[in-house]
Order: C-alpha cells, then sequence, then structure tokens
C-alpha cells in the first residue's frame, strides 16, 4: 500500500486586498488570525473538490485562521474532524 501526501498552501488571505504588511512580531501574531478573503473561501471550497482530495484520511493543518478555514472545506468532504 502506498501513502500519498498532499500539501496545499492556504487560500487567498484577507489580507491580500490591503496590501503588505511588515513581518514584525506584532504583525505576525496579527497575521495568524487573518481570515481569508470572500473570494479565498470560494476557492477553498472548489479545490476541496478535486477528484484527488476525495477519501483523504487524515488531515493537518496549522493553527492560522486562514489554513484553518482552507482545510475545513476538505474535512467536511472527507467526514474528518479538525
Amino acid at each position: 500500500m502506498n501513502t500519498v501526501v498532499y500539501i496545499s498552501r492556504h487560500s487567498q488571505p484577507f489580507r491580500n486586498l490591503i496590501g503588505d504588511y511588515n513581518a514584525n512580531e506584532s504583525e505576525q501574531i496579527r497575521n495568524e488570525k487573518n481570515p481569508l478573503s470572500v473570494n479565498g473561501e470560494k476557492l477553498a471550497k472548489e479545490m476541496s473538490e478535486r477528484l484527488e482530495l476525495k477519501d483523504i484520511e487524515v488531515l493537518y493543518s496549522s493553527h492560522y485562521v486562514r489554513a484553518m478555514s482552507t482545510a475545513k472545506y476538505i474535512a467536511e468532504n472527507n467526514n474528518i474532524m479538525l
């Protein structure tokens, strides 16, 4: 039996709509809470419906809000609890 691993980046974050930011510590903390844009939510849902993402057994996500928001669609389509 072969194990297949897929790695995905989060969908479009809201910050893309408001421009660049400095990568200092306080901005990094704020960045962790940065949600997906409306279009990012749509793209994440569309990505989760790809054939190769069916029958996923295990799903990992970082604690960043946008990463979890992207992963939730894959989890829902595969009956995985996050």
